[in-house]
């Protein structure tokens, strides 16, 4: 309650007719408590009593200028009963803007409220039933936009293996509206608008048109290395298009401490992928060189001396069994090769020297480290050998990437 400036005639009047108010009922009081008392009669002491106390009431008011004059006809009993102030503070917090699901719940418990004070809930279930059916669209419809949104990604990436990159964006653009939340979206969203920068197709040539759509899919799905052997290939088979020195560079930029140690681009990357492969058999890196083989392949499937090689890791290995079958893949495509004719008469009445496994791992949705130790080793434990022979192809210990190649070091 503000304070006003007293008016004094007001005051005055108001003060004495307390003061004769008090003085009546002390009176009676007296006669009734105090018959020795003469009738009528207030003592000096009551008097200076109650004379402290008005003086008391005074001095409580504070400074004078800011003193509210109390009257008679002010109403004392103007309090709320609980209901109303809980539905006053209701509706103040609806005009300040709640989520629907906080009015849903403070409608229960005043539903509640009212039940206990046996008031009318009706207004309060028909107001909690309109909320709950306008949560229940807009929660129908975010579900169908986060079903549109991933039609939209996967059609996306059917567009970016076609070639059509503009497409696939036009197709990301649309799924991230319907859901900005999305981080997958997002990201693909970016590294497509950046492909689309360079070019908004893959070449229309057949050979390095393929080799850009692998190149781009596997730069989409975080395999720089990869990535990079496809666009560097495909920039050697066609250097006059001008559009594949930027993919390079693209994938450089966005991974540059993945691709530091891309072989040399200015020469030819198959040759020099085998002269390092046999280099790491001679060294007995046999993992290292298995890896150098198997990327030539996934570049030129019908790579005779690709094969033979692999072979021979597999043979020094001691997976004899492994090594014939290269062998003879490659001796197919090289039908006069006597040297493969050769290792393939020599060891044909060998047996495998070392149980046989795979040497190399195609990682699949769900895999980890330990997932896979257990299938290779029966072991989960043995994780970390995964990890030491791998650990230059992998971001840390605990990230796979579907479709990844893992070299599988020995049991022993």
């Amino acid at each position: 309650m503000h304070g006003r400036f007293i008016n004094w005639a007001d005051f005055s009047a108001n003060l004495q007719l307390l003061y004769r108010v008090v003085m009546d009922r002390l009176q009676v009081r007296l006669k009734l408590k105090m018959p020795s008392t003469a009738p009528g009669r207030v003592t000096m002491v009551g008097r200076s009593r109650i004379a402290l106390l008005l003086m008391l009431l005074l001095v409580g008011m504070g400074p004078v200028s800011h003193v509210h004059a109390w009257r008679w006809d002010e109403d004392e009993s103007s309090d709320l009963d609980e209901t109303e102030v809980q539905l006053q503070s209701y509706r103040k917090r609806v005009e300040s803007g709640i989520p629907l699901h906080e009015r849903i719940v403070a409608l229960d418990r005043l539903i509640k409220l009212f039940q206990i004070h046996k008031r009318d809930t009706k207004a309060l279930e028909d107001e909690r039933a309109q909320l709950v059916a306008d949560e229940n669209a807009i929660q129908t419809v975010s579900e169908m936009s986060r079903q549109k949104a991933q039609e939209l990604f996967q059609k996306a990436f059917e567009q970016v293996r076609l070639g059509n990159y503009k497409e696939a964006q036009s197709r990301l653009v649309e799924a991230q509206h319907l859901n900005p939340n999305d981080k997958i979206i997002g990201d693909l969203r970016a590294r497509m608008d950046a492909v689309v920068a360079v070019t908004p197709v893959a070449p229309s040539n057949a050979t390095t048109g393929d080799l850009v759509r692998r190149g781009v899919v596997q730069y989409l799905q975080n395999e720089p290395s990869k990535a990079m052997n496809y666009l560097l290939y495909a920039q050697q088979k066609d250097p006059g298009d001008k559009t594949l020195p930027g993919l390079v560079d693209l994938v450089k930029q966005a991974y540059p401490n993945e691709t530091s140690d891309i072989l040399d681009a200015r020469l030819n990357l198959i040759d020099q992928k085998l002269q390092r492969a046999l280099e790491k058999i001679y060294s007995g890196e046999y993992l290292v060189a298995a890896k150098e083989c198997q990327e030539v392949l996934d570049l030129e499937p019908e790579n005779a001396l690709a094969l033979t090689r692999l072979g021979s890791v597999y043979y020094a290995m001691g997976q004899v069994k492994q090594a014939r079958i290269y062998w003879k893949q490659a001796l197919a495509l090289d039908g006069s090769n006597d040297v493969l004719k050769s290792f393939l008469q020599q060891s044909e009445s060998e047996a495998d020297r070392a149980p046989a496994q795979a040497l190399t791992y195609k990682v699949v949705k769900g895999d980890t480290l330990q997932r896979i130790a257990e299938k290779i080793y029966k072991n989960p434990n043995s994780w970390r050998k995964l990890y030491n022979a791998n650990r230059q192809y992998l971001k840390n210990a605990y990230t796979l990437t579907e479709g990844q190649v893992l070299v599988i070091p020995p049991a022993q």
